[in-house]
């Protein structure tokens, strides 16, 4: 999955990680037809929370499907949300410094890319690895 944040909507992203991580520590990430699914629970499993971002948000939006039947499955992880939300440490200053931002869903390396097309030509690379995710709780 692929997708590219315009500028105007960094800011609404950052707000949303910084939400969910008031709820729980891990944010599981999947790719639907719908759009991108940004979800956690707490630890006791009594509250839930999930922002679901529609392709019409994003300006570009790819769904890789990779291999037939199994392909939904293919499409989800679990990362730290501590880790997470260092990559949007301030949601404030993400409007003004961030032009655009591309999140990439690598399956194959087991691993969330955030690329963060700064101010004056500068890019930031920010690589997450995956939690083992044998279940989906929420």
């Amino acid at each position: 999955m692929i997708c590219t944040v315009p500028a105007r909507f960094v800011k609404v992203i950052a707000k949303a990680i910084h939400c969910l991580a008031k709820i729980g520590d891990e944010l599981y990430v999947e790719a639907l037809p719908a759009g991108l699914s940004l979800r956690t629970v707490n630890s006791a499993r009594s509250a839930y929370a999930c922002f679901l971002f529609l392709p019409d948000f994003f300006h570009t939006y790819e769904l890789n499907a990779e291999s037939g039947s199994s392909s939904q499955d293919q499409q989800k992880c679990k990362i730290a949300l501590k880790s997470c939300m260092a990559v949007f440490r301030s949601p404030q200053m993400m409007d003004k410094s961030v032009n655009r931002c591309q999140i990439r869903l690598n399956m194959k390396e087991s691993r969330l890319d955030f690329i963060l097309n700064c101010r004056f030509g500068t890019c930031m690379l920010i690589v997450l690895t995956m939690s083992v995710c044998y279940c989906w709780m929420c």
